[in-house]
């Protein structure tokens, strides 16, 4: 066995193992391409093998010439795989995958038929190895074969930049391993360089071969393929445009395609001057609301902008809209929803300080009632400047009762509202006066002396007889009040009025309608503070 032979042979074994292995790899972009390069490549090597084990001219021209299914169909098929794993689909699919096979085997048939046509082989020139002169044929293979390997090695290449580092080093390592028997190949057509004595193509075909299987094994060439940016592209549900510098239109997913003006045909096309997207495309405007409203499918989109020029692609930008309609119809539900809550918590306050209001005052005179009273003097007290006065005034109206007996309730609550208008109408800054029951008032005035809330209480008894044919006509309203002042007679709200109570019960027995000031030899029982 010649040392030759005795290579191809081991060669033939590493295809026939990365074969093998490659099989039982996960599913990946050009794995089956990849299978059937090595497998055209093993049939080449197979018919190298037996031209060089048979002596006879005949059988030597046979081989050379069934050799040429895997002639044509290895770096077709590899190249295949490449433009597969590196994006272009396509090529993996069954028809590109027949489409193949079928050029190579109509060039192993045209080998085949060669004594017809001479088209690929018009003579022999050597009969030991043997060597051929070519036809045309053999060019129009030779230059197809070429073309398709240098678009392959272009697409990979251009890829590599894009490619995360293991991707990068799988697509590397497809390339360079596509190109040991290309060069080998042009070494021989072109310059006549033999590996022992013969074409050195099957020889790097096997290479390529161990090169496969080194890859599957260290570099995860069918375990951890790259998943292909134009497949990602399409299968996106949100809309995606490429424009450039121009407004041109250069790229739609089938989402965006879906858009109203950017449907099929888009591809290419300037946007017109009027096209929202157009806003997002001039540099200098600063877009402040990132939402795109489409108002012919009703849809509200969040939008993307991506600068390429880091990609070579100098004034493009790739758009990216993210369906949002949902969330802002929920947003909106949700605000709308926070303003009714909003309203009806405003009333409910409202409604809260109305009840509270009303639970505070008399509704027949307006005036705060003695629970509020309790409630709103202390606070005067605290707040109070030290040393500085506050003059209470209990007053009573004299024979109020013989009002309702002889004129009826109706001109009794009319001589209470009337009778507290005039407490209103005639209070000093700061005073308050209260209904605190019955037909007795409270009146608080912060900043009074004594003899202050004594000419106070003479206005509106003054007042009272004047408004007395009006609010009870024929009857003489008149009232009687204790005065107490704090700090002098107390001090706290409950001294201050059982002081006042008690200076308004001295009145009372002075005869009424009159005015007491509270004095310690008005009671026996001393007031506590």
């Amino acid at each position: 066995m010649t040392t030759a032979t005795f290579l191809l042979a081991v060669m033939l074994a590493l295809g026939l193992i990365a074969c093998a292995a490659a099989f039982r790899s996960p599913r990946a972009p050009g794995k089956p391409a990849f299978i059937l390069a090595v497998v055209s490549a093993l049939w080449w090597t197979a018919m190298v093998l037996l031209r060089f084990g048979t002596p006879d001219l005949p059988s030597k021209v046979l081989y050379s010439e069934l050799a040429w299914f895997g002639i044509v169909g290895a770096p077709m098929f590899w190249s295949a795989g490449i433009l597969s794993y590196a994006g272009y689909r396509r090529l993996a699919t069954p028809a590109a995958t027949l489409s193949i096979a079928l050029y190579a085997a109509l060039a192993g048939i045209a080998a085949l038929t060669n004594d017809w046509h001479h088209a690929l082989y018009t003579g022999v020139t050597n009969v030991v190895r043997p060597t051929f002169s070519h036809g045309w044929l053999f060019h129009i293979l030779l230059t197809v074969t070429y073309i398709f390997m240098i678009w392959a090695c272009i697409t990979a290449i251009s890829r590599l930049q894009l490619s995360q580092s293991l991707h990068r080093r799988q697509l590397s390592g497809l390339v360079a391993a596509m190109l040991m028997p290309w060069l080998a190949n042009f070494a021989f057509v072109f310059f006549e360089f033999r590996l022992f004595n013969d074409d050195p193509t099957p020889f790097a075909f096997s290479l390529t071969s161990l090169a496969m299987l080194m890859m599957q094994e260290h570099g995860k060439l069918f375990v951890a393929p790259p998943i292909a940016r134009d497949v990602i592209f399409n299968v996106l549900p949100d809309p995606v445009i490429v424009v450039d510098g121009d407004a041109r239109v250069l790229e739609v997913n089938p989402a965006a395609g879906k858009l109203p003006g950017l449907g099929e045909g888009a591809v290419g096309t300037i946007l017109p001057p009027g096209h929202p997207l157009r806003t997002w495309l001039d540099r200098e405007l600063q877009v402040i609301d990132p939402l795109l409203t489409i108002a012919e499918t009703e849809t509200t989109y969040e939008v993307s902008v991506q600068r390429l020029e880091k990609w070579g692609r100098d004034g493009s930008v790739m758009v990216v809209l993210r369906d949002v309609t949902a969330r802002e119809a929920a947003q909106q539900q949700l605000a709308a929803a926070s303003r009714d809550l909003a309203v009806r918590l405003n009333e409910n306050l409202a409604l809260q300080n109305k009840l509270s209001e009303e639970a505070s005052r008399d509704h027949l005179t307006g005036l705060y009632n003695r629970r509020h009273a309790s409630k709103i003097i202390p606070e005067f007290i605290e707040s109070n400047a030290p040393g500085r006065a506050i003059a209470f005034a209990l007053i009573d109206l004299d024979h109020f009762k013989q009002v309702n007996d002889q004129f009826g309730h109706d001109i009794g609550d009319r001589v209470l509202a009337g009778f507290a208008s005039i407490l209103r109408d005639n209070m000093p800054n700061g005073g308050c006066a209260f209904r605190f029951g019955g037909e007795e008032f409270l009146v608080a005035m912060p900043g009074v002396e004594e003899t202050e809330a004594l000419i106070y209480a003479a206005r509106w008894r003054a007042r009272l007889a004047n408004d007395a044919p009006t609010l009870a006509p024929g009857f003489r309203l008149t009232f009687s009040a204790g005065i107490a002042v704090f700090p002098h007679h107390g001090q706290s709200l409950s001294a201050c009025t059982k002081a006042a109570d008690i200076a308004l019960y001295d009145a009372k027995v002075m005869g009424r309608n009159c005015d007491v000031a509270w004095r310690e030899k008005s009671s026996q029982f001393p007031i506590a503070s």
